[in-house]
């Protein structure tokens, strides 16, 4: 989807402390081969803080970086990986209620990992539908440490690290632009993440723990597995980048960071980098192998540390790229139009 006049005003994160992948090996929670060939040096771990509470110190320090008065959101989507509070309750109240985000409409988005994605599309609708619909804000949670998965070893190539994130997007005033974002599912994948467990009871009542590890090698060796393997997977990556690319009107030769999932160095050199051609100093590794993959949080996490940083500057193109279960594939193109306040790069104006 094309976008037109959607812009970043505000980024928040919260990043609760690093545990280096060594005191987990020393535990035997990883291999030490694997870790090695990972090359993740820490996950962030938040202990017992909830999911939701990351979620709203990430979404205060956004709307004050915005300088936004939360009252004036018309749209608030929260978006989860992991299980955040009692059953039956809705993580995006507490949000709303904690940052003061007035009558907004609220809506979590459960799509796995490349669930922002989905939250940049429909909030970018929402912008675009009316003039009265002036900002949104967007913002993600999860604390993987449950009984139900293990975060050093649940999936090959993956790591899982806590935090929160949030973005504000605004019709008004910003200091980066969503160009472009797609998002594709090939839901012949589904039962790539499910395994032999059944839907019913649901896995909440269970305890098994998750293990992506044995559900991927149950499917390729089962009656569900797609004949075409992972060549409809590259093919349908390789369309939905082109396409994004083409609406935000630029080449792949434009493109100045490219933020993936945060996984092993192979997983993104192999999945992202190479399929795109372009090196790994152009991806976010070298940080996100210091954090884990933080759930839904991986590729904002990354545009703001590198704003922060001054790595990315008023004309660089910010191309992020993800990929969740269902199976579901997405693209976006965010353009940088000048440095924000809060970034330590932009120039002091003396008094």
């Amino acid at each position: 989807m094309k976008t037109s006049d959607v812009l970043i005003s505000g980024l928040g994160s919260f990043l609760p402390d690093r545990v280096p992948i060594g005191w987990a090996v020393d535990r035997k929670l990883i291999d030490r081969t694997a870790a090695e060939e990972y090359g993740i040096t820490s996950v962030t771990v938040a202990g017992d803080i909830p999911a939701p509470e990351m979620a709203v110190r990430a979404s205060r320090q956004a709307l004050e970086r915005a300088e936004l008065d939360p009252a004036f959101l018309g749209l608030l989507l929260y978006v989860s990986v992991w299980y955040q509070g009692p059953h039956g309750w809705c993580p995006q109240y507490y949000v709303q209620r904690h940052t003061g985000a007035g009558q907004a409409t609220a809506a979590e988005i459960r799509q796995g990992c490349m669930g922002m994605f989905s939250a940049l599309e429909l909030a970018a609708a929402h912008l675009m539908a009316s003039p009265e619909h002036e900002a949104a804000l967007l913002t993600s949670g999860d604390n993987f440490t449950s009984d139900l998965l293990q975060r050093w070893s649940f999936s090959p190539h993956f790591v899982m690290g806590d935090a929160g994130s949030a973005v504000v997007l605004s019709r008004r005033k910003g200091f980066a632009r969503l160009k472009s974002v797609n998002a594709v599912t090939l839901p012949e994948y589904e039962a790539m993440h499910r395994g032999s467990e059944p839907l019913f009871p649901p896995g909440a009542g269970r305890s098994d723990k998750l293990d992506f590890g044995e559900s991927k090698d149950r499917w390729l060796d089962g009656p569900d597995r797609d004949p075409a393997g992972p060549l409809k997977l590259v093919a349908a990556q390789d369309d939905i980048v082109s396409r994004t690319l083409e609406e935000a009107g630029i080449t792949m030769d434009d493109v100045s960071r490219v933020a993936y999932a945060n996984g092993s160095r192979e997983r993104v050199e192999g999945r992202a980098m190479v399929p795109l051609g372009l090196p790994m100093s152009l991806s976010t590794w070298e940080q996100g192998r210091t954090v884990g993959h933080i759930g839904a949080s991986d590729q904002l996490v990354a545009l703001e540390q590198l704003l922060l940083s001054g790595e990315l500057r008023r004309g660089d193109h910010f191309l992020m790229l993800g990929v969740g279960p269902g199976l579901n594939i997405a693209c976006a193109v965010i353009e940088i139009m000048d440095d924000p306040h809060w970034s330590t790069a932009r120039p002091v104006i003396a008094a």
